[in-house]
């Protein structure tokens, strides 16, 4: 058997950077394990950061324009994918997201097409939405994200495979659930809670708007009281970044580093007590609890982030779960002060995560998909 993988703007090949790249690494080592893969990465702006006028931005939501008109082929792609198919027999086409397989032009290979959408392709457009957006904005874009729902139920009917990392978006679609996994293997030993500098770690892809606005929440309400309550407390917020204003923004706060990216992501959460995620839009299992329990560190969770976990991890016992940020504050004090209870939730956390997110049962199911 053999296989075409496709990515965008990453080679799998390579290491991952963040959270997107390392569920690109992972979908690829499951091919792998199973067939041989042949890898195109092609590179550039994606369609949908291209400027368009305002009336054709517009005419392109309307429902009778078409799935093209939300996302345009890239020519030069789909010519290098053509020829990679015509002069090669691939019994599948592996990509990540819809957006971009239909950038690449892949819509007429559908019959063999498998396609890791991750999140619902409407996050692809409701993520843009930032709280200055203009009404105007605001209202295109949830008008694309409808147009986006309807072109992914179309195309889980027309694809070979469709995954998605949230049961219930899989399900909703009738697609394949394939959750998230953590992407590296080695754990960390028990936190040294004797540091005289308790630390708090976010670990994500710092520009992407639910990352933001969940760090600009934690920061203002739970960090900014909880500094009054445990003055030596300190943050890192871990990921990359290059907007240099909000990297001011976030360090305007006393005692938080923002690291930016880091090649020893391991170093930053055997540094730290306690891993927060804060995060209140989500699509998917989040990555970020995942990583958090497979590094042996207590995490505590936004409600949205825990969602997709209701049904494998138990509030107190895998994780904290944080229903408001006076319930954050107190879980972050909590367990950044009483060693035996972060001792406990850690190794729960640990034992738990390994039981259902391991890349044997991740690979498993890519195997099937592809028979």
């Amino acid at each position: 058997m053999k296989i075409l993988f496709v990515s965008v703007n990453y080679n799998p090949l390579n290491p991952p950077i963040n959270g997107d790249t390392q569920r690109t690494r992972l979908l690829y080592q499951a091919c792998a394990s199973a067939a041989e893969v042949d890898v195109i990465v092609v590179k550039g702006s994606l369609i949908g950061k291209q400027h368009k006028g305002r009336l054709k931005k517009w005419i392109d939501v309307l429902p009778f324009t078409g799935m093209s008109s939300l996302f345009t082929v890239n020519a030069k792609w789909e010519a290098v994918v053509d020829e990679a198919i015509q002069n090669n027999h691939y019994d599948y086409i592996v990509t990540r997201y819809l957006n971009r397989a239909l950038t690449c032009g892949l819509w007429k290979y559908r019959d063999r097409l498998i396609v890791d959408f991750d999140d619902a392709l409407s996050f692809f457009f409701l993520n843009q939405i930032e709280s200055s957006s203009a009404w105007t904005t605001r209202l295109r874009l949830k008008l694309a994200a409808m147009k986006a729902n309807a072109i992914s139920k179309r195309a889980v009917k027309e694809l070979h495979t469709a995954f998605f990392a949230k049961k219930e978006t899989a399900s909703a679609n009738k697609g394949t659930f394939l959750p998230n996994i953590p992407f590296y293997g080695e754990s960390c030993p028990d936190a040294d809670m004797n540091t005289g500098h308790p630390r708090i770690v976010f670990v994500g892809q710092l520009e992407y708007q639910p990352n933001k606005e969940g760090l600009d929440f934690f920061l203002e309400q739970v960090y900014s009281p909880l500094k009054q309550r445990l003055p030596s407390v300190e943050m890192h917020i871990v990921g990359l970044i290059n907007d240099k204003l909000l990297k001011q923004r976030w360090e305007s706060y006393p005692d938080v580093l923002v690291t930016g990216f880091v090649n020893d992501l391991r170093k930053e959460y055997e540094g730290s007590q306690v891993v927060v995620v804060p995060i209140f839009r989500c699509g998917a299992t989040n990555i970020k609890v995942l990583e958090a329990m497979s590094m042996n560190r207590a995490c505590i969770a936004s409600m949205e982030a825990y969602d997709a976990f209701r049904d494998q991890f138990v509030d107190k016992r895998d994780l904290y779960v944080a229903e408001n940020s006076i319930a954050f504050v107190d879980s972050v004090y909590t367990l950044l002060t009483d060693e035996a209870e972060n001792k406990r939730i850690a190794h729960h956390a640990k034992e738990a995560m390994r039981a259902y997110y391991s890349f044997d049962a991740f690979a498993q199911i890519v195997k099937t998909a592809i028979g």
